[in-house]
C-alpha cells in the first residue's frame, strides 16, 4: 500500500519537476566572432564578456561563442545576425565598411579619437545614438552595444626607413580601408596580400610595408622574425572598438533584467578594456624593441603632417559620397573640440608616447590576416 501511494505521489509531482527543469535551461545566444579568444586585446574581449554575462545571470543566460570559420565567416556575422541566422555577434564595425561607409567611424580611423575620446563620445555624447541608427537606416535588424577596445595599431611593419613624405610615393603597401585611401593619396601602391602570404611578399619584395593589427597580436603573429622597423604612432587607426550585436527580435524577447545585465557587462568591459588595451600595446612594444630588436621609430614630423593632410582630402570625398558618414564625422570632431575646449588637448594614443628603441636589426616579413 505504501509503495502504491509513493508511486502515485511521484505520479502527481512529474510534470512540475519537469517544468522546473524546462525552466532551468539557460538562455543560449549563438555569438560568432570576428577574432579567435586567443588573441591578445582583439579577440580576448569577448571570452571575458562571455564569462561576465554567464557569472551575472547565474548561468541563465549564456553567450555560446564560435570562434573565426566555426559555421560563419566573419565577414558574414553582420548579414547573419540581422537575418536571424545567428543570435549574436561579436565583431568590430570596419568589417562592413564596404557597404556601411561610416562603420569604420565608429570602430577607428585616421586620426581619430584614441580609447578615452571614444568612451566620452558613446556615454556623454551622440556616439550610441549614431552608432544604432546607422545600422537601423541601413535596415539592418540589428541591436549594437560597443563593448570593448582592442587597442591602437601601430603605424605599421617596413622594410626600408621613411625619412620624408618622398618615401611614401611608390611605397608598395598591404594596407586597408580609410588608411589604404590616404597612402594612395600620397603616391603609395595598396597591395592586397592574404595574411598567409605577407613573409613571402615580403622575402619577394612584393610589398616593402605592411600594417597588420595591434602590436599584442603582430607580435603573436610573429612579425619581428623578419621586419626590424616599426612606425609609430598607428595614425590610421589610433583605436580598435569592438561591437556586440544582437538580432532586434531576439533582443525583444530577452527580459528587461536580462538586457540590463548584457549592457551593463559590455559598459564594464569597455572601461576594464580601456586601461588593459593600452597597457597590453606599450608592453608588446617594448618587448619587441627589447628582445627582438625591433627598431620602434617615431614617424618624421612632416610625414605625419602629409597624412594628416591627405586624411582631410579623403574624408571630404567620403563625406560627399555618403551624408552619413559626413554627420557622424562631424558630430565626431564637434564633441572632440569641445572636449579640447573644457578640458584641454586629448592625450595621444598610449602607443605612440611609449615607443621604446632598439638597436637596428635584419629586415623582412611576417604573417596576417583581414581588416
Amino acid at each position: 500500500m505504501q509503495a502504491r501511494a509513493l508511486a502515485l505521489l511521484a505520479l502527481v509531482l512529474l510534470p512540475a519537476s519537469q517544468s522546473l527543469a524546462v525552466e532551468a535551461e539557460p538562455v543560449r545566444l549563438v555569438t560568432p566572432i570576428v577574432y579567435g579568444t586567443h588573441l591578445p586585446g582583439l579577440g580576448e574581449p569577448a571570452a571575458r564578456l562571455a564569462k561576465l554575462v554567464k557569472e551575472r545571470s547565474g548561468g541563465s543566460l549564456v553567450l555560446d561563442l564560435k570562434q573565426p570559420g566555426d559555421g560563419t565567416k566573419p565577414q558574414d556575422i553582420l548579414d547573419k545576425v540581422s537575418s536571424g541566422g545567428v543570435d549574436a555577434g561579436f565583431a568590430t564595425a570596419s568589417f562592413w565598411a564596404a557597404k556601411l561607409p561610416a562603420a569604420a567611424l565608429f570602430s577607428g580611423f585616421p586620426f581619430g579619437p584614441d580609447g578615452k575620446g571614444y568612451l566620452d563620445w558613446f556615454e556623454t555624447g551622440n556616439g550610441k545614438t549614431l552608432y544604432q541608427e546607422m545600422y537601423d537606416h541601413a535596415g539592418l535588424k540589428v541591436h549594437v552595444i560597443p563593448c570593448a577596445f582592442g587597442g591602437a595599431e601601430a603605424g605599421g611593419w617596413f622594410a626600408k626607413e621613411i625619412k620624408s613624405k618622398d618615401d611614401i610615393k611608390g611605397l608598395r603597401m598591404r594596407i586597408f580601408g580609410l588608411g589604404g585611401l590616404v597612402m594612395s593619396q600620397l603616391g603609395a601602391t595598396t597591395v592586397l596580400v592574404p595574411g598567409g602570404d605577407l613573409l613571402k611578399a615580403f622575402g619577394k619584395g612584393d610589398i616593402d610595408a605592411a600594417e597588420l593589427y595591434t602590436p599584442a597580436v603582430d607580435q603573436q603573429q610573429g612579425l619581428q622574425a623578419k621586419v626590424k622597423l616599426i612606425y609609430v604612432p598607428g595614425w590610421h587607426q589610433p583605436e580598435t572598438v569592438l561591437e556586440l550585436l544582437i538580432n532586434q527580435d531576439r533582443w525583444s524577447t530577452l527580459s528587461d533584467q536580462q538586457r540590463t545585465l548584457v549592457e551593463t557587462a559590455c559598459q564594464e568591459t569597455l572601461h576594464a578594456t580601456l586601461t588593459d588595451s593600452a597597457r597590453l600595446q606599450a608592453d608588446a612594444l617594448a618587448s619587441l624593441a627589447a628582445k627582438d630588436s625591433v627598431r620602434v621609430e617615431a614617424w618624421p614630423e612632416d610625414v605625419l603632417a602629409s597624412f594628416r593632410s591627405a586624411w582631410a582630402e579623403v574624408a571630404k570625398e567620403e563625406g560627399e559620397q555618403d551624408y552619413f558618414f559626413k554627420a557622424v564625422l562631424d558630430d565626431i570632431e564637434k564633441f572632440r573640440a569641445k572636449a579640447q575646449g573644457a578640458g584641454g588637448p586629448q592625450a595621444p594614443a598610449p602607443q605612440a608616447s611609449s615607443a621604446p628603441q632598439a638597436t637596428p636589426g635584419p629586415k623582412a616579413p611576417a604573417p596576417q590576416a583581414t581588416p
